[in-house]
């Protein structure tokens, strides 16, 4: 046997705690049993047949085994479940000799034999129950075939004691078995229960565990998904979701296989049942899917029975709904309400991710943009130009660099105010945005200063760019008057990294400015000779 098998086969710590606990809970119910027999046989030793000196010794020795039993067991010594499982037929053995010398079937203490059955199904196991039951009948039967009734009356210095005939055993037979069968098909239902809640919450903490590595909102509710059909008894599930009013993307899984994202249907929103949970804020639970009422769920689930709908909300807003197939017959069990419960606390803990998450996309995006413009701010800038100096070095691919300087802005400040001259750099980075592909960043470089970070982008190409804008703010209306000085620089021609592509495109932009302006100028300096391109920068 492996380790991990070895590992597997044995209790868990906190399952061997948990037993112990209920096992101690035996040891009070054996001495309730003898405190009972004691004050019966002393206060009504003529309703229960036996005096205080008959069955005083028997219940003594009982509890002196069983607290040894205990002591035992609470050393935490090897083989104390054996002991646990030795001491449970003395139980019966000393209940059977109390009950056969007070009356047998008919013997007031007969209850004690339902609640020992009750407790050791209940704080043992179910199969231990039904053990005690067995040999609970196999006493029940011996003791007047064997004449071990009238035996042990006499050793005790009981007199008169018959034999009982064979309709009372076996209707006190039939009663063990049916309290015994009755306690474990509850007890097992109840740990079945139990077992299941405790899956739920696992389930719950492990989708609550990979959300918090997760931004996307697409893997996010994939995640979700593929939690609630792996969770729950479900067959299969969709899930759309909606992005500021508008269907936005549709995830589709089946029990055993991973969550696809798909296309959503423009219409999704239409179906009636998905209007109805919105409204109600709340799981609805459906038999069928009507294909006339709700025709993208019918086309998206075909075939489907006994299905719960439950509504997708981020911040009080209907972001989406959720289709799962329980299955089986079309006019089977619905679902419990607990279940119901559940699921709609997994959508929730999932919403408050979405929203979370949103939130911090929304702050990061808010930190790396310029207020003014709603370009890049000159941290995005450094950031994307070091991940695109690294890319370009593992790629051997150009990477060009221009930088802008709006000529005399002071001069535009003081002719048309400082709002002016606001709405001149917004102008600016409409022109400059509209020229670029959609890899590139534009960036506010600083004060009248901007900065194009062109990838894959070799001298000529960025020229052209360069030339694109150039012509652009020319023929804009509200820029008229306003020039641009640029330089242009490119790894692997002028530079090896990011520090000496700023200090190459910075002095391209200064020749601008000292051959007149309103033009631009390409870098002529070279990098280190001694480097060759890709090596590390220091």
């Amino acid at each position: 046997m492996s380790s991990t098998s070895a590992f597997r086969s044995r209790p868990a710590d906190s399952e061997l705690t948990s037993l112990d606990e209920r096992l101690g809970l035996l040891l009070l119910v054996r001495i309730a049993f003898v405190v009972l027999v004691v004050l019966a046989s002393l206060f009504a030793s003529r309703s229960v047949g036996v005096t205080i000196s008959q069955v005083g010794p028997l219940s003594g020795g009982f509890l002196v085994v069983t607290g040894a039993a205990e002591a035992y067991r609470r050393a935490k010594l090897p083989g104390r479940l054996l002991v646990h499982r030795f001491v449970l037929p003395l139980d019966a053995v000393f209940l059977a000799v109390v009950t056969a010398v007070s009356g047998g079937p008919d013997s007031p203490f007969l209850i004690l034999f339902a609640v020992q059955l009750i407790a050791v199904t209940l704080l043992a196991s179910g199969r231990a129950g039904l053990r005690t039951a067995l040999w609970d009948t196999f006493l029940f039967v011996l003791m007047p075939i064997a004449t071990l009734t009238t035996r042990v009356a006499s050793l005790l210095g009981v007199h008169g004691v018959s034999i009982p005939n064979g309709t009372r055993v076996t209707l006190a037979i039939a009663g063990f078995w049916a309290v015994a069968g009755c306690t474990t098909l509850f007890s097992a239902v109840s740990e079945r229960e139990l077992r299941r809640s405790k899956a739920e919450m696992a389930a719950l903490a492990e989708l609550a565990s990979g959300l918090e590595k997760m931004r996307e909102d697409e893997n996010i509710l994939a995640l979700l998904l593929e939690s609630l059909i792996g969770a729950f008894p479900m067959r299969r599930g969709v899930l759309w979701y909606m992005r500021d009013g508008r269907p936005a993307g549709l995830t589709v899984a089946s029990r055993g296989a991973d969550a696809v994202n798909r296309l959503v249907p423009a219409a999704a929103t239409a179906d009636r049942v998905v209007t109805a949970a919105w409204e109600s804020r709340s799981p609805q639970l459906l038999r069928r899917l009507d294909p006339l009422t709700d025709p993208v769920a019918a086309e998206l689930l075909p075939e489907a029975t006994n299905i719960v709908v439950l509504p997708l909300q981020v911040e009080e807003r209907n972001s989406g709904v959720i289709f799962l197939e329980h299955g089986g017959h079309p006019l089977g069990t619905r679902l419990a309400r607990r279940t119901l419960v559940v699921l709609a606390q997994f959508v929730a803990h999932t919403a408050l991710t979405l929203r979370n998450s949103r939130l911090l996309a929304e702050r990061e995006r808010l930190a790396a943009i310029d207020g003014l413009t709603g370009l890049a701010n000159r941290r995005e800038f450094d950031a994307v130009l070091a991940r695109e100096v690294s890319r370009a070095e593992r790629t051997r691919e150009p990477l060009s660099l221009v930088v802008f300087d709006v000529d005399h802005f002071k001069r535009i400040n003081d002719t048309r105010g400082h709002l002016g001259g606001d709405q001149v750099l917004r102008s600016i980075a409409e022109v400059l945005g509209a020229a670029v592909r959609d890899m590139d960043l534009v960036a506010r470089y600083g004060g009248e200063e901007f900065a194009l970070v062109l990838p894959r982008c070799d001298q000529h190409d960025a020229i052209r760019v360069v030339e694109r804008i150039t012509d652009s703010c020319r023929t804009r209306a509200d820029l008229h008057g306003v020039t641009l000085s640029s330089g242009l620089a490119t790894i692997p021609f002028n530079a090896h990294d990011g520090l000496s592509l700023i200090a190459a495109a910075d002095e391209a932009l200064y020749e601008s400015k000292r051959n007149g302006r309103d033009r631009y100028s390409v870098s002529a300096r070279r990098p280190d000779s001694h480097r060759s391109f890709g090596s590390p920068v220091a």
